[in-house]
């Protein structure tokens, strides 16, 4: 849905600009579009990931991670200055016009911090670096139709723990999301890495994201499976490429359960 520039704030562009050129793309994939295409229907941990869709009809993605439960980033639902653009929709394993399950959205759930660090310009939505640590959100949903996938499993330590899990997967995570240019099929980077967990809990990353794939899950290979630790939230616009990697938002930063 949204990507963001660096400077001395962090803008948001609504959506990947038509202009970009294949280079410029490139440059934005750290020399390499590195995603691959999931097969539908989506196995596991993938099943979980679905599509959101808000009432103006914006999307992001979504990870379920309760029978009632999602989480996403909370700039999904403040694009627009002074209004707040309820989600309506969460559809998992969606694929084309298809879907496993479909949620309504009864209600999102994020820092109130978020929304008092928002700036808007003419389309742009610029969020402050003091807000940055508050884009994430919960969605609580309702099972309208379909077969609910098995949640993904959410880390639930401190930022110690946290710490010592990333160590121990060798700094190496997974993305997957539904991003802007292949917008009704999931797509994953796996093995891309995390270059840094930062004192505000937010993540530095190297995994190829666009627009879409805003709130997309961010998830470590363990053990005893994948464990959801971070949501997408921001990336650089691609001549900002050299400043900084992309920004996830971890679950340390998760307001209370709605």
């Amino acid at each position: 849905m949204t990507r963001f520039l660096f400077s001395i704030l962090l803008f948001l562009a609504a959506t990947v600009r038509a202009d970009e050129t294949p280079e410029q793309r490139k440059i934005l994939f750290f020399g390499h579009d590195d995603r691959q295409f999931i097969a539908a229907p989506y196995p596991a941990p993938f099943a979980a990931i679905g599509r959101l869709e808000t009432h103006a009809g914006s999307t992001c993605t979504a990870t379920l991670v309760a029978p009632d439960l999602a989480v996403t980033a909370a700039h999904c639902f403040l694009m627009e200055p002074r209004k707040i653009d309820d989600g309506e929709w969460f559809k998992t394993g969606a694929y084309k016009d298809q879907y496993t399950a479909r949620y309504k959205v009864l209600s999102q759930t994020f820092h109130p911090r978020f929304k008092q660090g928002l700036l808007y310009k003419g389309d742009d939505l610029y969020i402050l670096p003091e807000a940055s640590p508050y884009d994430i959100a919960w969605l609580k949903l309702k099972l309208v139709d379909g077969k609910p996938p098995q949640p993904m499993a959410m880390f639930n330590g401190d930022r110690k723990a946290l710490q010592a899990a990333i160590k121990t997967a060798g700094a190496v995570v997974t993305q997957s999301g539904y991003a802007g240019d292949h917008e009704d099929v999931l797509t994953a980077h796996r093995g891309c890495k995390l270059t840094k967990l930062r004192p505000d809990n937010t993540i530095l990353h190297r995994c190829d994201t666009l627009s879409g794939d805003s709130g997309s899950p961010i998830w470590l290979d363990t053990p005893n499976g994948p464990l959801l630790i971070a949501t997408q939230s921001s990336a650089p616009d691609w001549f900002k490429r050299k400043m900084v990697d992309n920004i996830g938002v971890t679950v340390l930063q998760t307001p209370k359960r709605p």
